[in-house]
Protein backbone atom coordinates (compact mmCIF):
# COMPACT_ATOMS: atom_id res chain seq x y z
CA UNK A 1 0.00 0.00 0.00
CA UNK A 2 1.17 3.83 -0.98
CA UNK A 3 0.57 6.51 1.23
CA UNK A 4 0.98 10.18 1.20
CA UNK A 5 3.10 10.47 4.45
CA UNK A 6 2.61 12.59 7.13
CA UNK A 7 5.81 14.00 8.59
CA UNK A 8 6.83 16.35 11.44
CA UNK A 9 10.61 18.30 12.11
CA UNK A 10 11.96 18.76 15.52
CA UNK A 11 14.24 21.81 15.54
CA UNK A 12 13.50 24.56 13.54
CA UNK A 13 16.81 25.70 12.96
CA UNK A 14 19.42 26.28 9.79
CA UNK A 15 19.30 22.73 8.88
CA UNK A 16 15.06 22.11 10.02
CA UNK A 17 14.29 24.99 7.55
CA UNK A 18 16.07 23.65 4.70
CA UNK A 19 14.53 20.14 4.74
CA UNK A 20 10.94 21.78 5.45
CA UNK A 21 11.71 24.08 2.39
CA UNK A 22 12.41 20.82 0.40
CA UNK A 23 9.61 19.27 1.88
CA UNK A 24 7.28 21.67 0.65
CA UNK A 25 8.39 21.77 -2.62
CA UNK A 26 7.14 17.66 -2.80
CA UNK A 27 4.02 18.90 -0.51
CA UNK A 28 3.50 20.73 -3.83
CA UNK A 29 4.11 17.92 -5.70
CA UNK A 30 1.93 16.04 -3.84
CA UNK A 31 3.91 13.88 -2.29
CA UNK A 32 3.83 14.33 1.46
CA UNK A 33 1.92 16.28 3.69
CA UNK A 34 3.83 18.58 6.58
CA UNK A 35 1.76 18.31 9.73
CA UNK A 36 3.83 19.26 12.76
CA UNK A 37 6.72 21.30 13.55
CA UNK A 38 8.49 20.93 16.99
CA UNK A 39 11.03 23.49 18.54
CA UNK A 40 12.06 24.18 22.11
CA UNK A 41 11.90 28.22 21.44
CA UNK A 42 8.63 29.54 19.88
CA UNK A 43 10.52 32.48 17.92
CA UNK A 44 11.31 29.89 15.64
CA UNK A 45 7.79 28.13 15.00
CA UNK A 46 6.66 32.02 13.99
CA UNK A 47 4.95 31.92 10.74
CA UNK A 48 6.71 35.03 9.46
CA UNK A 49 9.91 33.87 10.27
CA UNK A 50 9.69 30.72 8.78
CA UNK A 51 8.80 32.19 5.53
CA UNK A 52 12.03 34.10 5.52
CA UNK A 53 13.67 31.09 4.65
CA UNK A 54 10.61 29.19 3.04
CA UNK A 55 8.82 31.46 0.99
CA UNK A 56 6.06 29.71 0.06
CA UNK A 57 5.21 28.57 3.48
CA UNK A 58 1.99 28.66 5.11
CA UNK A 59 1.07 27.39 8.60
CA UNK A 60 -2.78 26.37 7.50
CA UNK A 61 -3.30 23.43 9.77
CA UNK A 62 0.11 22.58 10.57
CA UNK A 63 0.35 22.30 14.30
CA UNK A 64 3.18 23.64 16.25
CA UNK A 65 4.57 22.61 19.52
CA UNK A 66 7.18 23.48 22.17
CA UNK A 67 7.61 20.34 23.58
CA UNK A 68 8.32 17.28 22.17
CA UNK A 69 6.48 14.87 24.24
CA UNK A 70 3.29 16.61 22.79
CA UNK A 71 5.02 16.69 19.10
CA UNK A 72 4.98 12.88 18.88
CA UNK A 73 1.92 12.13 20.76
CA UNK A 74 0.21 14.48 18.23
CA UNK A 75 -1.32 11.42 16.64
CA UNK A 76 -1.09 12.71 12.92
CA UNK A 77 2.25 11.38 12.03
CA UNK A 78 4.16 8.94 10.09
CA UNK A 79 7.41 9.99 10.30
CA UNK A 80 9.46 12.63 12.25
CA UNK A 81 12.69 14.37 11.14
CA UNK A 82 15.43 15.14 14.18
CA UNK A 83 17.14 17.88 13.22
CA UNK A 84 18.42 19.33 16.77
CA UNK A 85 21.99 19.75 17.64
CA UNK A 86 24.15 16.75 18.53
CA UNK A 87 24.77 17.71 22.12
CA UNK A 88 21.08 18.61 22.92
CA UNK A 89 19.78 14.83 22.17
CA UNK A 90 17.94 13.78 25.06
CA UNK A 91 16.20 9.89 23.96
CA UNK A 92 13.82 11.54 21.44
CA UNK A 93 15.11 9.31 18.58
CA UNK A 94 14.40 6.02 21.10
CA UNK A 95 10.63 7.63 21.78
CA UNK A 96 9.43 8.51 18.21
CA UNK A 97 11.16 4.72 17.35
CA UNK A 98 9.09 3.21 19.96
CA UNK A 99 5.81 5.08 18.76
CA UNK A 100 6.48 3.13 15.46
CA UNK A 101 7.39 6.65 13.75
CA UNK A 102 9.80 6.56 10.46
CA UNK A 103 12.86 8.90 11.28
CA UNK A 104 15.04 10.96 9.44
CA UNK A 105 17.98 11.86 11.86
CA UNK A 106 20.33 14.96 11.03
CA UNK A 107 23.98 14.33 11.01
CA UNK A 108 25.96 13.71 13.80
CA UNK A 109 22.98 11.53 15.18
CA UNK A 110 25.01 11.94 18.76
CA UNK A 111 28.24 13.01 20.42
CA UNK A 112 28.24 9.77 22.26
CA UNK A 113 28.40 6.33 20.35
CA UNK A 114 26.47 4.89 23.22
CA UNK A 115 23.39 6.93 22.71
CA UNK A 116 23.59 6.08 18.98
CA UNK A 117 23.80 2.49 19.06
CA UNK A 118 20.46 2.78 21.94
CA UNK A 119 18.92 5.09 19.07
CA UNK A 120 20.08 1.94 16.44
CA UNK A 121 18.83 -0.51 18.38
CA UNK A 122 15.21 1.34 19.08
CA UNK A 123 15.04 1.29 15.26
CA UNK A 124 15.56 -2.47 15.01
CA UNK A 125 13.68 -3.42 17.89
CA UNK A 126 10.44 -1.35 16.41
CA UNK A 127 11.09 -2.19 12.53
CA UNK A 128 11.15 1.67 11.79
CA UNK A 129 12.69 3.11 8.57
CA UNK A 130 15.88 5.62 9.35
CA UNK A 131 17.68 7.57 7.09
CA UNK A 132 20.45 10.04 8.38
CA UNK A 133 21.27 13.02 6.56
CA UNK A 134 24.54 12.74 4.25
CA UNK A 135 22.51 14.54 1.45
CA UNK A 136 25.98 13.93 -0.56
CA UNK A 137 25.26 10.20 -1.33
CA UNK A 138 22.92 12.37 -3.56
CA UNK A 139 24.80 14.60 -5.63
CA UNK A 140 24.28 13.37 -9.19
CA UNK A 141 28.26 13.67 -9.31
CA UNK A 142 29.29 11.84 -6.55
CA UNK A 143 26.83 8.88 -7.47
CA UNK A 144 28.49 8.47 -10.80
CA UNK A 145 32.13 8.29 -9.24
CA UNK A 146 30.88 5.63 -6.97
CA UNK A 147 29.20 3.67 -10.08
CA UNK A 148 32.78 4.79 -11.97
CA UNK A 149 35.09 3.15 -8.60
CA UNK A 150 32.80 0.02 -7.89
CA UNK A 151 34.93 -2.34 -9.51
CA UNK A 152 38.47 -0.63 -9.08
CA UNK A 153 40.87 -1.41 -6.56
CA UNK A 154 40.68 1.73 -4.52
CA UNK A 155 44.12 2.57 -3.23
CA UNK A 156 44.23 6.03 -1.30
CA UNK A 157 41.59 9.01 -1.14
CA UNK A 158 42.46 12.54 0.20
CA UNK A 159 40.01 15.22 1.17
CA UNK A 160 41.20 18.38 2.09
CA UNK A 161 39.21 21.34 3.28
CA UNK A 162 40.66 24.11 4.23
CA UNK A 163 38.08 25.86 6.06
CA UNK A 164 37.40 29.36 8.43
CA UNK A 165 35.74 30.57 11.28
CA UNK A 166 34.21 33.26 9.59
CA UNK A 167 32.09 30.44 7.36
CA UNK A 168 30.06 29.36 10.14
CA UNK A 169 26.68 30.98 10.44
CA UNK A 170 24.58 32.24 13.23
CA UNK A 171 22.29 29.36 14.15
CA UNK A 172 19.01 29.93 15.35
CA UNK A 173 18.86 27.38 18.61
CA UNK A 174 19.31 30.04 21.56
CA UNK A 175 22.55 28.56 23.03
CA UNK A 176 23.25 31.39 25.04
CA UNK A 177 19.99 30.22 27.33
CA UNK A 178 21.17 26.95 27.74
CA UNK A 179 24.55 27.67 28.90
CA UNK A 180 26.37 27.37 25.24
CA UNK A 181 28.45 30.49 23.56
CA UNK A 182 26.48 33.96 23.41
CA UNK A 183 26.90 34.06 19.57
CA UNK A 184 24.45 31.06 18.77
CA UNK A 185 27.46 29.65 16.79
CA UNK A 186 27.61 26.44 18.53
CA UNK A 187 29.26 24.43 16.02
CA UNK A 188 32.30 26.46 16.67
CA UNK A 189 32.77 24.81 20.14
CA UNK A 190 33.40 21.38 21.18
CA UNK A 191 31.17 20.88 23.68
CA UNK A 192 28.49 21.22 21.20
CA UNK A 193 29.36 20.30 18.06
CA UNK A 194 32.04 17.75 18.70
CA UNK A 195 35.09 19.04 17.07
CA UNK A 196 34.74 20.20 13.27
CA UNK A 197 36.01 16.82 12.21
CA UNK A 198 32.64 15.62 13.82
CA UNK A 199 30.57 18.23 12.99
CA UNK A 200 31.50 18.42 9.44
CA UNK A 201 34.45 16.09 8.56
CA UNK A 202 31.82 13.33 9.07
CA UNK A 203 30.39 14.41 5.40
CA UNK A 204 33.63 13.81 3.85
CA UNK A 205 34.39 10.70 6.11
CA UNK A 206 30.64 9.48 4.73
CA UNK A 207 31.48 10.27 1.34
CA UNK A 208 34.88 8.20 1.12
CA UNK A 209 33.01 5.54 3.01
CA UNK A 210 30.54 5.65 0.27
CA UNK A 211 32.84 5.14 -2.47
CA UNK A 212 36.25 3.17 -0.90
CA UNK A 213 34.50 0.67 1.68
CA UNK A 214 34.16 0.60 4.88
CA UNK A 215 37.04 2.04 7.40
CA UNK A 216 38.81 -0.56 9.63
CA UNK A 217 40.85 2.19 11.99
CA UNK A 218 41.56 5.49 12.51
CA UNK A 219 44.60 8.03 13.76
CA UNK A 220 44.03 11.37 14.22
CA UNK A 221 46.35 14.51 15.55
CA UNK A 222 44.71 17.82 16.17
CA UNK A 223 46.16 21.52 16.49
CA UNK A 224 44.23 23.08 18.89
CA UNK A 225 43.50 27.03 19.64
CA UNK A 226 45.18 28.64 21.95
CA UNK A 227 42.94 29.66 24.98
CA UNK A 228 43.34 33.68 24.41
CA UNK A 229 41.04 33.13 21.46
CA UNK A 230 38.20 30.93 22.16
CA UNK A 231 36.05 33.65 22.92
CA UNK A 232 36.05 35.00 19.70
CA UNK A 233 37.10 32.22 17.74
CA UNK A 234 35.38 29.06 19.13
CA UNK A 235 37.41 26.48 20.78
CA UNK A 236 37.58 23.89 18.43
CA UNK A 237 40.76 23.25 17.28
CA UNK A 238 42.76 24.86 14.29
CA UNK A 239 44.05 22.08 12.61
CA UNK A 240 43.03 18.16 11.86
CA UNK A 241 44.92 15.34 10.35
CA UNK A 242 43.04 12.10 9.94
CA UNK A 243 44.13 8.92 8.61
CA UNK A 244 41.72 6.40 7.70
CA UNK A 245 42.74 2.37 7.28
CA UNK A 246 40.05 0.74 5.06
CA UNK A 247 39.21 -2.84 5.22
CA UNK A 248 39.94 -3.57 1.53
CA UNK A 249 43.46 -1.89 2.28
CA UNK A 250 43.24 1.55 1.02
CA UNK A 251 44.30 4.56 3.12
CA UNK A 252 42.19 7.17 3.21
CA UNK A 253 43.08 11.18 4.38
CA UNK A 254 40.97 13.62 5.89
CA UNK A 255 42.89 16.99 6.38
CA UNK A 256 40.77 19.96 7.93
CA UNK A 257 41.52 23.97 9.00
CA UNK A 258 39.19 26.42 10.84
CA UNK A 259 41.34 29.30 10.92
CA UNK A 260 40.55 32.99 11.79
CA UNK A 261 40.73 36.22 10.07
CA UNK A 262 41.28 34.12 6.59
CA UNK A 263 38.03 34.39 5.37
CA UNK A 264 38.43 31.74 2.42
CA UNK A 265 38.11 28.13 1.99
CA UNK A 266 38.77 25.53 -0.62
CA UNK A 267 38.69 21.87 -1.23
CA UNK A 268 40.85 19.39 -2.65
CA UNK A 269 39.37 15.58 -3.44
CA UNK A 270 41.22 12.69 -5.05
CA UNK A 271 40.78 8.97 -5.19
CA UNK A 272 43.45 6.59 -6.61
CA UNK A 273 42.83 3.23 -8.01
CA UNK A 274 45.80 0.99 -9.30
CA UNK A 275 45.89 2.71 -12.49
CA UNK A 276 44.50 5.93 -12.55
CA UNK A 277 43.07 8.86 -10.23
CA UNK A 278 39.75 10.72 -10.14
CA UNK A 279 39.33 14.26 -9.19
CA UNK A 280 36.05 16.61 -8.68
CA UNK A 281 36.69 19.78 -10.62
CA UNK A 282 34.59 22.67 -11.23
CA UNK A 283 33.04 21.56 -14.10
CA UNK A 284 32.65 17.63 -12.74
CA UNK A 285 34.28 14.78 -12.04
CA UNK A 286 37.46 13.55 -14.41
CA UNK A 287 39.44 10.05 -14.33
CA UNK A 288 42.76 10.46 -15.33
CA UNK A 289 44.38 7.32 -16.74
CA UNK A 290 46.15 5.60 -20.17
CA UNK A 291 44.47 3.48 -22.64
CA UNK A 292 46.38 1.67 -24.80
CA UNK A 293 49.95 -0.67 -25.18
CA UNK A 294 52.34 -0.38 -21.83
CA UNK A 295 54.28 0.75 -22.06
CA UNK A 296 53.77 3.70 -24.94
CA UNK A 297 56.82 4.79 -27.07
CA UNK A 298 56.52 7.80 -25.98
CA UNK A 299 54.41 10.08 -22.92
CA UNK A 300 51.50 10.42 -24.17
CA UNK A 301 49.31 13.36 -24.22
CA UNK A 302 47.96 15.18 -21.34
CA UNK A 303 44.52 15.05 -22.73
CA UNK A 304 44.33 11.88 -24.33
CA UNK A 305 44.76 10.98 -20.33
CA UNK A 306 41.32 13.04 -19.04
CA UNK A 307 38.19 11.06 -18.97
CA UNK A 308 35.37 13.10 -17.49
CA UNK A 309 32.85 10.89 -15.89
CA UNK A 310 29.25 11.15 -18.11
CA UNK A 311 26.97 12.60 -15.18
CA UNK A 312 23.33 13.88 -15.56
CA UNK A 313 22.78 17.30 -13.62
CA UNK A 314 24.57 17.66 -9.88
CA UNK A 315 21.26 18.27 -8.79
CA UNK A 316 19.70 19.75 -5.50
CA UNK A 317 21.32 16.89 -3.04
CA UNK A 318 18.93 18.49 -0.22
CA UNK A 319 15.89 17.64 -1.96
CA UNK A 320 16.92 14.17 -3.79
CA UNK A 321 17.33 12.84 0.15
CA UNK A 322 14.03 14.12 1.16
CA UNK A 323 12.47 12.50 -2.33
CA UNK A 324 14.16 9.15 -1.23
CA UNK A 325 12.98 9.43 2.22
CA UNK A 326 9.57 10.53 1.55
CA UNK A 327 9.42 7.22 -1.40
CA UNK A 328 10.64 5.34 1.52
CA UNK A 329 7.93 5.94 3.66
CA UNK A 330 5.40 6.07 1.53
CA UNK A 331 6.21 2.38 0.50
CA UNK A 332 7.33 1.30 3.31
CA UNK A 333 10.46 0.42 1.83
CA UNK A 334 14.18 1.40 2.53
CA UNK A 335 15.93 0.75 -1.13
CA UNK A 336 15.67 4.62 -1.83
CA UNK A 337 17.32 5.55 1.45
CA UNK A 338 21.59 5.44 0.47
CA UNK A 339 22.49 6.57 4.08
CA UNK A 340 20.78 3.79 6.29
CA UNK A 341 20.99 4.35 9.99
CA UNK A 342 22.94 1.30 10.81
CA UNK A 343 25.67 2.45 8.24
CA UNK A 344 25.78 6.04 9.20
CA UNK A 345 27.10 4.53 12.82
CA UNK A 346 30.34 3.47 11.11
CA UNK A 347 30.52 7.16 9.89
CA UNK A 348 29.82 8.65 13.25
CA UNK A 349 32.32 5.94 14.52
CA UNK A 350 35.13 6.86 12.10
CA UNK A 351 35.11 10.67 13.49
CA UNK A 352 34.47 9.96 17.05
CA UNK A 353 37.67 7.45 16.80
CA UNK A 354 39.50 10.35 15.30
CA UNK A 355 38.47 12.64 18.55
CA UNK A 356 39.33 9.73 20.89
CA UNK A 357 43.14 9.52 18.86
CA UNK A 358 43.87 12.70 18.70
CA UNK A 359 43.55 12.93 22.73
CA UNK A 360 45.19 9.35 22.65
CA UNK A 361 48.80 11.31 20.71
CA UNK A 362 47.72 9.59 17.57
CA UNK A 363 46.96 6.29 18.68
CA UNK A 364 45.57 3.82 16.58
CA UNK A 365 41.86 3.40 17.24
CA UNK A 366 39.58 0.52 16.00
CA UNK A 367 36.10 1.06 15.11
CA UNK A 368 34.98 -2.83 16.10
CA UNK A 369 36.52 -2.18 18.95
CA UNK A 370 34.94 1.34 19.28
CA UNK A 371 31.48 -0.38 18.25
CA UNK A 372 31.34 -3.14 20.62
CA UNK A 373 32.72 -0.61 24.06
CA UNK A 374 31.56 2.14 23.21
CA UNK A 375 32.64 3.77 26.43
Amino acid sequence: MVITPRVGILGVGQRGLQHLAALWRLQEMGLVRVTALGDMYPPNLEEAKIRRHVPSYRQGQIRCHTAFESLIVDGELDALYVCIPPNRHNGEVVQAADRGLDLFVEKPMSLRLDEALAMDAAIARNGVLAAVGFQQRYDGWHAAVREFLSEKRIVMATMVHTGSVESHNEKHTPTEALGGPASRVWTAFQEWSGSSAVEAGIHQTDLMRYWCGEIESVQARYVARDAPLVETEGDNPMAYSVTYAFANGAVGHLIMSRLARVFHQEDYLHVLWDHGHLSIESHGPVAFYYEGAYPPPSTPPTESLQHPLCTADRGDSTLEINRAFVEAVSRKDPSPIRSPFRDALHSLAAVLGANASSERDGERVFLADLLENPD
